[in-house]
């Protein structure tokens, strides 16, 4: 986009219309010299956030949290329809990195930390950009982009055949098997190889083993980089003539020069590269454009226009905010606000209680983002939500202290009054805006001034709420320990003001839960909850690091109880089928992330998960009613990839026992038995009771 490095001539983007007019102005200078149409993409990856009146919906980390496929895929559809409508056909989206080191610049663009997770909404994702045929998704950024070590942005990586293919390329695969039109590569180097040059992956893996006939493009200036960044190239040529031999790569991401066709160029005059090897290129991306369309219309979208921006997409943007911020920390029910009083005074502090800018983070009207409210036409801030929503609140508002820690005396002193003052103190605090390299960190913990600042309020006698908005789980440093409550608003962007005013009040019962590990120091910060089971944190009695909150975390204003765990098998669908009866014990209607795991005690041919996430489902329960479900696990869900890349894909179950268990500790583990090797399948637990015949049928159907 023009405005990546921020507003042009005071705009911060252009409406749809005016996005037709530039690109339509292209397409017709670019008809006087080919009949081929140009293929035009953008980032739009939380909403069309580039296209002005256009919702911006939460970032991928919320829509995570919410653990609700249908909304995610409603997300695609709608960021679809009104890229679309700018006469723009392909959308670089979704990513699908697993991410792991939580000091990462780019946790809040990805769905989280679960390959599972990951998996299930990128499938979601792509069949909503694509569900009208006329938006091309581009999953990325393949592959290991976000295994990190350091956590920097880039930063080279190892990873073993193993974990390539069990932790990060299962989403890739749905997505590619959900009909993704194409995929970018990424910057790094993987094993030493730099992914420009990477021949198994980008050919082995994705070529062969995945299948994948779409067009390939690469990241920002990935074949410059060759040269000046990894040092594998001696020269820009070099460079060019290395991405076309070594790799599958169609189409270079640099708008701004034509080094990598006027290399091509030379390349194969002087036989360097060879005729064949563009024809494949051409092929693609000439298949692409047809499947677009783009020959009979260069500039779709025209009826999409007007309702870019509408009423559905408001809605849908603060249906997932609404789902997707989490409750940390409740102590004697301290939220809702209105539960016991209908005019509480409150004082509004923290950095981003007026800022929709920090609600909605990088990529948001500019690469890294801006901050303000200025360019958020559906925006609301936390401080005009609040107001709007209960003019009965004696709310007095400051910001007290920046994202940096800043803060004076005076006004410091000033806000330990108004919070000694008033019932509750609501504290926003967290970060500002940032997108990729520039958004590296030495030091997860959460800004020392904002720290001082919370704690000095803390002091009082106020009731302390801290409300987070964050790209990254900042390392909180005893923070949460003197709040009263915690709610983890991530970054839910422009409806984010008034779902979280929402959620505090009381008129929203949350329901979003951690799509990540939230992490108690940097020792912990790059350690999933799937870890393998004799990775062991110092100073703990049972070795699992000492997490802030786990994986899969988040409360609610009812209760839910669990009872009635039954299974049995699907032999048509090969997969088991795990019941669990679900009761909402409390006075609220709620919506409950029902969470299935697996985890084997023993494993014969490597360490086995602490856990892992198989299977998930979001549901209604009204107060005081209770529902049976029953979750399908296919059983591929047991098994593991165990093949060299480019031998093609092969998944075994791995020798061992399986036990299925809901989130710990709402019911006890049952043992399915060995499902590979000589031994006999053990019996379920007592404790568990199911037909011996169930067990039978499951055992025969591995």
């Amino acid at each position: 986009s023009p405005f990546a490095g921020g507003p042009i001539s005071s705009k911060y983007g252009w409406t749809a219309a005016e996005w037709r007019a530039l690109i339509g102005r292209i397409h017709a200078i670019h008809a006087k010299y080919s009949r081929h149409p140009i293929v035009y993409g953008l980032d739009s990856v939380h909403g069309a956030n580039y296209v002005t009146k256009a919702v911006m919906f939460p970032q991928q980390i919320n829509a995570a949290a919410s653990f609700n496929r249908d909304l995610v895929r409603a997300m695609g559809d709608i960021t679809g329809r009104d890229t679309n409508a700018a006469g723009i056909p392909w959308i670089f989206g979704p990513i699908l990195d697993v991410q792991s080191a939580k000091i990462w610049p780019r946790v809040y663009e990805t769905f989280g930390e679960d390959p599972y997770v990951v998996t299930e909404l990128g499938r979601e994702i792509v069949t909503g950009l694509q569900a009208n045929n006329t938006i091309a998704a581009c999953f990325k950024h393949f592959i290991g982009y976000a295994a990190t070590p350091t956590g920097h942005d880039r930063d080279p990586l190892t990873l073993s055949d193993y974990d390539v293919l069990n932790y990060y390329m299962p989403p890739f695969k749905a997505a590619i098997d959900a009909g993704a039109m194409t995929g970018m590569m990424n910057y790094v180097s993987l094993n030493g190889k730099p992914m420009g040059v990477n021949h198994k992956m980008l050919v082995k893996l994705l070529r062969h083993d995945l299948a994948f006939e779409g067009m390939l493009v690469t990241d920002w200036g990935v074949i410059n980089d060759l040269q000046s960044f990894h040092h594998v190239a001696a020269t820009q040529e070099d460079a060019v003539r290395m991405t076309l031999t070594h790799t599958s790569i169609d189409m270079s991401m640099v708008a701004s020069d034509t080094l990598f066709i006027n290399h091509t160029q030379a390349l194969l005059d002087a036989k360097k590269v060879t005729v064949a090897r563009l024809r494949e290129s051409v092929k693609r991306i000439t298949t692409l454009k047809l499947k677009l369309n783009l020959y009979e219309t260069s500039l779709p979208g025209e009826s999409n226009v007007n309702t870019v921006g509408d009423a559905k997409s408001q809605s849908l943007a603060l249906a997932l905010a609404s789902e997707s911020i989490v409750l940390l920390k409740n102590t004697n029910r301290t939220l809702p606000l209105l539960a016991s009083k209908k005019n509480p005074s409150i004082f509004l502090t923290g950095p981003s209680i007026a800022n929709v800018g920090h609600l909605c983070g990088g990529w948001s009207l500019a690469w890294q983002g801006v901050g303000g409210n200025d360019g958020f036409p559906n925006g609301q801030s936390v401080q005009d939500a609040l107001r709007v929503q209960c003019p009965s609140c004696d709310i007095q508002s400051m910001p007290g202290v920046d994202v940096s820690g800043n803060y004076s005396a005076d006004v410091l002193a000033d806000a330990v009054k108004k919070a000694a003052a008033a019932e509750f103190t609501i504290a926003v605090i967290g970060e500002g805006t940032y997108a990729e390299k520039p958004g590296d960190i030495n030091d997860l913990t959460l800004a020392r001034g904002q720290q001082e600042y919370v704690r000095a309020l803390a002091k009082t006698s106020t009731k302390l709420i801290l409300v987070l908005v964050q790209g990254r789980p900042r390392l909180l440093n005893g923070l949460a320990d003197v709040a009263h409550a915690v709610v983890n608003a991530m970054l839910p962007c422009e409806l984010g003001g008034k779902a979280i005013a929402s959620i505090l009040l009381g008129s929203i019962n949350p329901s979003g839960k951690l799509p990540f590990t939230y992490p108690k120091s940097m020792t912990d910060s790059t350690v999933p909850y799937y870890h393998p089971q004799n990775l062991q944190c110092i100073g703990t009695k049972t070795g699992e690091c000492d997490h802030e909150w786990s994986f899969g975390s988040g409360l609610s204003y009812t209760t839910f109880n669990y009872s009635n765990m039954t299974m049995a098998s699907d032999k048509e669908h090969q997969a088991l089928v795990v019941g669990v009866t679900i009761a909402n014990t409390g006075t609220m209607d709620g919506k409950e992330v029902v969470m299935l795991f697996v985890r084997q005690p023993t494993r014969e041919d490597n360490v086995p998960e602490a856990k892992r996430l198989v299977q998930f489902d979001k549901i209604d329960i009204a107060a005081g009613t209770s529902i049976h479900i029953k979750l399908h696990v296919p059983l591929d869900s047991l098994k593991s990839y165990v093949n060299e890349i480019g031998q093609g894909l092969e998944l075994q179950p791995l020798r061992g026992e399986y036990d299925i268990f809901f989130s710990d500790p709402v019911t006890k583990a049952v043992r399915v038995g060995k499902v590979y090797g000589p031994a006999p399948a053990s019996s379920l637990a007592q404790d568990d009771p199911v037909a011996p015949k169930a067990i039978a049928d499951i055992m025969a159907n591995i």
